[in-house]
Formats: structure tokens, C-alpha cells, sequence
């Protein structure tokens, strides 16, 4: 698929650039520390080379449930494989821009855990902020989310750089 090709009714902004977007249909199975179980909703992720956070926008058909804000270590991406640390930090996004920090509390004691550097508890606590302004802005790379989907791809799709 075409890195800028439009999925619904999102904003391609300057926040695509170096985007790759992942599109899981629901069922697919999923790999968790738990256990592997089948996704419940669509869900279309956004990753970036750089940034300390990834985005997880999850569908009911083609209507936004909500979107996971997840902090991260910055993604490797490869052609083949795409890999990050997720540092225990989320915050949900409702598709009316109201949200809740998750897992703060979470966050701190994996921070103290496994012992987070300086640089990985202020990447990510800066990673949190912007995404918090993004959120009371109702732009940034939120806009990149479609809140209805033009239609639903039945196979794993990545599209981006």
C-alpha cells in the first residue's frame, strides 16, 4: 500500500512523514506475555523511527473506538520486522479528544524496576507531554487517525517508509 494513501478520513500532515502504518484486522492472533489471543477490533498502528511513542487506533467496523497513546523506546523498523520497548506508559484517546493517563503508576515502578536511565525517564515522560498537548490541540499526529475508515482491508497491511 501506498505510504500516503488515505484510509478514511485522517489528515496527512507533516507528522507522516517517516510514518509506518500497520492495519491488523480483528482475529488476527496476537503474541502476549500472557499468552496468544485473537484481537477483538481492527486496529491500525503508527509508528515512527524516532519518536518515544507509538500510536493504536482500534475499530468496531469502520468507526473509531479509541486510541492508545503508548510510550516507547524509538522502533526499529526494518523491512521484515518492526521491534520497540513499551515503558509502561499509555494514555487512551477518545475519538472526542477526551483521554486518561493509564499507567503512570505502572510506569514509575518499572522505572525503578528495571532501572530506567535518566535519558529513557525523561525521553518518555517528554513523549507524554507532547502527546497530552497534542491531545488539548486536537492536532499533531492525531489527526493522522482516521475516526471512519473508508473500508476494511481483511489481510495485515503496512504502509510507510
Amino acid at each position: 500500500m501506498d505510504a500516503d494513501a488515505l484510509l478514511g478520513d485522517e489528515q496527512l500532515n507533516e507528522h507522516a512523514q517517516d510514518l509506518v502504518r500497520v492495519w491488523v484486522p480483528a482475529g488476527t492472533p496476537m503474541n502476549w506475555a500472557t499468552g496468544t489471543r485473537p484481537l477483538r477490533y481492527h486496529s491500525l498502528q503508527f509508528f515512527w523511527p524516532e519518536r518515544w511513542y507509538m500510536l493504536s487506533a482500534f475499530y468496531d467496523g469502520l468507526a473509531l473506538i479509541h486510541t492508545y497513546a503508548t510510550i516507547i523506546q524509538p522502533a526499529t523498523i526494518g523491512l521484515e520486522r518492526l521491534s520497540y520497548t513499551d515503558l509502561d506508559l499509555s494514555m487512551l484517546v477518545k475519538p472526542d479528544f477526551s483521554y486518561e493517563v493509564l499507567t503512570q503508576a505502572e510506569f514509575e515502578q518499572a522505572a525503578e524496576m528495571l532501572h530506567y536511565d535518566e535519558e529513557t525517564r525523561i525521553g518518555a515522560l517528554m513523549a507524554l507531554d507532547v502527546l497530552t498537548q497534542a491531545v488539548h490541540r486536537r492536532s499533531s499526529v492525531f489527526t493522522l487517525v482516521p475516526h471512519l475508515l473508508q473500508d476494511i482491508p481483511s489481510q495485515p497491511l503496512r504502509c510507510g517508509h
